[in-house]
């Protein structure tokens, strides 16, 4: 059974939500961890566990932004609790924590990128994942927002070719006048 079927919107929402905090979460970990000397065993346990958690919220991620996108395409919730979500993804504070993040992610790249550290780890990878709760709210907030309706184009029905009476007759010319 789908996700949308079983889920509500609020739920989907949050749920993509989470899992990107988590990815985000577990990238930031991941990052500050390096700082902590730890026995070899320990940091591939930890390593492991950053690999399966972060695999297991990235899936879930896409997935529950999949099935919210379908919920929206195939009008599956009411249009009240839709509004409801779209206030709370369209309020400032969601916007806030966007360039929070924003900001914690370039803050640590100008820190890190003089560091001795920065020269070991791929900073875009991480940077990728780091952005995975912005991502959700930016397809949370365009899947609410309607889209606005498409005018008709002119290349549709509306074209046919250009005739001339002069195409083809090599005969004098006259100037314009």
């Amino acid at each position: 059974m789908a996700l949308e079927q079983r889920l509500s919107a609020a739920q989907l929402a949050s749920l993509a939500l989470g899992c990107g905090l988590l990815l985000f979460g577990i990238i930031t970990f991941d990052a500050f961890s390096d700082f902590v000397h730890l026995s070899i065993r320990v940091t591939l346990w930890i390593g492991g566990l950053e690999l399966l958690f972060g695999i297991a919220a990235g899936v879930v991620m896409y997935r529950a932004l999949a099935a919210f996108q379908r919920g929206i395409d195939d009008c599956r919730w009411n249009q009240s609790s839709l509004d409801k979500l779209k206030k709370q993804f369209n309020h400032p504070s969601a916007t806030a924590f966007v360039w929070i993040v924003i900001a914690v992610l370039l803050g640590y790249v100008a820190v890190d990128i003089p560091s001795h550290w920065f020269r070991h780890h791929h900073i875009g990878s991480l940077a990728y994942f780091w952005m995975s709760p912005v991502y959700a709210i930016g397809i949370l907030r365009r899947s609410l927002n309607p889209k606005p309706p498409r005018s008709p184009s002119i290349w549709r029905d509306e074209v046919k070719p250009i005739v001339s009476e002069q195409w083809g007759n090599h005969g004098s010319t006259q100037p314009l006048a």
